[in-house]
């Protein structure tokens, strides 16, 4: 009888032990990223933009790989976009909601050609969403000399 109620208790213990384990898992997942982090996305997410836009000038890039890069640039753009409208909504910071409004900008700016609506001809769209994406990190540089103000005051 007590072996019984000593293994029902170690199964207990072990199903509480990975419940614990798969929260810390996916708590870890959603997390927010920091603004420094943010940036980084940014400047990642201008730098495919801009080297998209260098390697439609070439002759030997096909259709597939100018879709393949386009859908990628658009994707992160949109990801990027939902991110930072969640940062905004939890430190209800305008800020970060104006870069969200540009990464969405960005986004729609890009998807005419991962719809094939534009072609690899015009790149006006493609400038267009490296100007906004630029402006965004602009503004998220803003944002980090305000943290390091905010925290030299806590310093104090």
């Amino acid at each position: 009888m007590t072996i019984e109620l000593l293994l029902q208790y170690v199964m207990y213990a072990a199903i509480i032990v990975v419940g614990l384990l798969v929260l810390g898992f996916i708590k870890r997942v959603t997390k927010l990223p920091s603004h420094s982090e943010l940036k980084k996305r940014l400047v990642s997410l201008s730098g495919d933009i801009n080297s998209l836009m260098e390697k439609d000038g070439e002759a030997e890039t096909n259709a597939y790989d100018f879709f393949r890069m386009t859908a990628k640039c658009a994707n992160r753009a949109n990801k990027l976009a939902y991110t930072v409208t969640l940062m905004a909504q939890k430190e209800r910071d305008g800020n970060l909601d104006s870069i969200s409004t540009l990464l969405t900008e960005a986004h729609e700016c890009i998807s005419p050609y991962k719809f094939k609506a534009k072609g690899k001809e015009d790149l006006s769209g493609l400038d267009d969403a490296l100007k906004k994406t630029n402006r965004a990190i602009a503004s998220i540089d803003l944002v980090l000399e305000r943290d390091k103000d905010l925290s030299a005051k806590r310093a104090r």
